[in-house]
């Protein structure tokens, strides 16, 4: 006999099983036939979730966002920035070991932040406005004195993305926390 589940945790259920799918094969190579087959559901049962094929992107990117947030609210008790290179280095390593503990959703925004390059695709304005919030929320964090905020934030998020694309592509074949800090050693003075 089949359980029935309500309104939300069917949301979440058909969201982590978009998540792996999105991730697998990008926005364009994934059918909402094969992501209802998964879900054990039909496409307008999915599509009544959702609307349609864009809509359900963007509740996966709104539900990642929304996670980010929160994990990252905690690191930062009180919302106060941290002031010292080594508060600095604590959260960014936190980070990203938040991120080697989620590949799923590492290889989600690798592969649609590639995709969503061409103007046309429905997510290019959302990793637009996504990226530049980003950079501004890492130049607030990396305001160390005497650096130059801007430039640091855009070097230790190319670094960060660089880093887990290659995790991504070597199969987790490395240590990428371990690789991480290193790296910020060397990138953060």
């Amino acid at each position: 006999m089949r359980t029935r589940m309500n309104r939300e945790d069917r949301r979440t259920a058909i969201l982590d099983a978009a998540i792996a799918v999105i991730g697998e094969r990008g926005f364009h190579g994934f059918s909402i036939r094969e992501l209802a087959l998964r879900c054990a559901m039909t496409d307008a049962g999915l599509l009544h979730h959702f609307g349609s094929k864009t809509d359900l992107l963007l509740a996966v990117l709104d539900r990642r966002d929304m996670q980010d947030e929160h994990a990252i609210a905690a690191l930062l008790p009180h919302g106060a920035a941290p002031r010292s290179r080594a508060q600095v280095l604590q959260v960014l390593a936190a980070i990203v070991a938040r991120n080697a503990q989620h590949p799923e959703l590492v290889r989600l925004y690798a592969m649609l932040r590639v995709e969503a390059l061409a103007a046309d695709h429905p997510a290019h304005a959302y990793f637009v406005t996504r990226d530049r919030m980003a950079r501004r929320r890492f130049a607030e964090l990396l305001n160390l004195p005497g650096e130059a905020p801007d430039r640091l934030a855009r070097q230790v998020l190319s670094a960060m993305d660089g880093l887990e694309l290659q995790w991504l592509q070597e199969e987790r074949g490395f240590d990428l926390v371990a690789t991480w800090n290193e790296t910020a050693e060397r990138l953060i003075p």
